[in-house]
């Protein structure tokens, strides 16, 4: 299978750096299905990141000087992944063929990580796209905020439309309106899960029903 797997930076990342004991979990199980499948993994910021940007934002930039500091940023993060899996770090979308595999997180202002993924996931025609985030899967509303928020089981492609939020640097939600639009237009299976537990990651590859499928 062709798998593009996105990791939540709030998961793999403190205010302070790398998670190591999240890492030590999630490393293993990301190296186990590169061993089987083709897999491009993407990393988001995290706390860390987001930290250092409100203090940048102090200064006297503009908003794509700021975005660009973030995508440097990101690329640390895409490093650390790379030298981790041992797999190449990706900083150019258009080194992606159909049989690539790698790391990619941050390319350009304005853009997602999440929508770097869903690219990436498109240009290498993937089988299953999985979105690991700290929730479980996409809501009617945000569960963080509403206890009545209720888990969406399933998202047809047709449907996508009404879930799409704009979004802003750092904070696009669950998925940004670009990586909705490229997962709609490409169709490609999604699953959002509950990233806290990488063990999860396993159970959608064997087939259980958890998070959120965007599919047919």
């Amino acid at each position: 299978m062709r798998i593009v797997i996105k990791v939540g930076g709030s998961q793999a990342f403190t205010d302070y750096g790398p998670n190591k004991a999240y890492l030590e979990r999630l490393i293993p199980i990301l190296k186990c299905i590169d061993k089987e499948h083709q897999l491009i993994v993407c990393i988001g910021g995290g706390q860390f990141i987001r930290k250092y940007l409100r203090d940048v934002k102090k200064f006297s930039l503009t908003d794509s000087e700021i975005e660009w500091i973030f995508v440097e940023m990101l690329r640390v993060n895409v490093k650390l992944f790379s030298l981790l899996l041992k797999k190449r770090p990706i900083y150019d979308l258009n080194e992606v063929r159909k049989n690539t595999e790698g790391v990619v997180g941050g390319i350009e202002p304005g853009r997602s990580t999440d929508a770097n993924a869903a690219l990436c996931a498109e240009k290498i025609k993937a089988d299953l796209f999985i979105k690991l985030t700290d929730v479980d899967g996409i809501y009617d509303k945000d569960p963080k905020k509403y206890k009545e928020a209720k888990r969406i089981s399933r998202i047809k492609f047709s449907e996508i439309d009404k879930y799409t939020i704009k979004g802003k640097p750092a904070s696009y939600g669950v998925l940004d309106s670009l990586a909705l639009k490229v997962i709609k237009r490409a169709m490609i299976k999604t699953i959002v899960i509950n990233g806290n537990n990488p063990d999860n990651i396993l159970r959608v590859m064997k087939g259980d029903k958890i998070g959120t499928l965007i599919s047919h």
